[in-house]
């Protein structure tokens, strides 16, 4: 029987308690919901081990705010479609101040800030 993987980072499924959560196994990440809501991507794969740590997806009009007020997140490049409003920010889990600024990304989140976080959109269902 095969091990189900373990999902990276959980210190922060503590800090996000008060908000109801559905965690989702993506391309060997976690990605993390609250209703239709993707909130985070936890990301802690041995491929490109430089893009492992806390996904953060916000918008082009959130990006420089978010950066300003947690420092240690830089922007993924490369990542969703060119024409999507969507960007991604990263905190590297090399970070030296990892655990401190994800805590502080859940309580934003808890307090709904709106920077974080993109509607997914509905699947058609298969045939």
């Amino acid at each position: 029987m095969k091990a189900e993987p373990e999902i990276p980072f959980d210190f922060i499924l503590d800090y996000l308690l008060r908000i109801e959560t559905t965690i989702k196994p993506f391309f060997g990440m976690f990605s993390i919901y609250a209703g239709q809501k993707l909130l985070l991507i936890l990301r802690d794969r041995k491929n490109e081990p430089e893009l492992n740590g806390i996904w953060v997806p916000t918008t082009k009009d959130s990006l420089e705010s978010l950066k300003t007020e947690l420092p240690a997140l830089r922007q993924i490049y490369g990542i969703g479609k060119a024409k999507s409003a969507a960007v991604w920010l990263l905190l590297p889990d090399t970070a030296a101040d990892f655990e401190r600024t994800a805590i502080t990304l859940c309580d934003l989140l808890v307090r709904r800030d709106p920077r974080i976080g993109r509607l997914s959109k509905p699947r058609a269902p298969r045939r």
